[in-house]
């Protein structure tokens, strides 16, 4: 390399290795400060049916469910307006994926989804997870099916107690 190109090298490098680290901190100084989460991302909570602390409800009743090997917390509680919803919260991380949440009348445990079943939502997770209840689901009585879409096959059911609903 010819000498007067190696001195421009030189030069460059010692500016730039001075310069841009001095650039980096001065851009993470006058970065603006984005919230994360703000009072828009309740929406995306509320269409994913996971409760919200400003959500006012009152507990009804609750019970520990079985579901293949996984306690599983179900809750009843009633919102303000009326309303009242099934909370189920895994006490462990669920091993399966695309977990969806079956609803199904009837005295026996299902085992396969059909077009009886009523699809109450998804869960994932040690997530708690709000789902409306039907008023077929407080007058009669029928089980959870927990499917699985990743695995293409029913996880568990488990009866759901008359007791969670006045």
């Amino acid at each position: 390399m010819i000498l007067s190109r190696r001195k421009a090298h030189f030069y460059t490098v010692a500016i730039l290795s001075g310069i841009l680290p001095l650039v980096f901190f001065v851009g993470l100084l006058w970065r603006p400060s984005i919230p994360t989460v703000d009072e828009t991302t309740d929406e995306l909570f509320a269409t994913a049916n996971f409760s919200s602390q400003e959500d006012a409800t009152s507990a009804i009743a609750s019970e520990t469910l079985s579901v293949n090997s996984v306690e599983v917390l179900a809750e009843t509680s009633k919102s303000a307006n009326g309303a009242i919803f099934l909370e189920l919260e895994p006490t462990e991380a669920l091993q399966f994926s695309n977990i969806l949440v079956y609803w199904r009348a009837g005295e026996s445990a299902p085992e396969t989804v059909d077009e009886k079943a009523i699809l109450l939502g998804q869960l994932s997770g040690s997530s708690r997870r709000r789902f409306p209840v039907s008023s077929a689901m407080q007058k009669q009585s029928g089980h959870l099916l927990f499917y699985s879409r990743g695995q293409n096959q029913a996880i568990g059911s488990t009866p759901l107690p008359s007791n969670l609903f006045p």
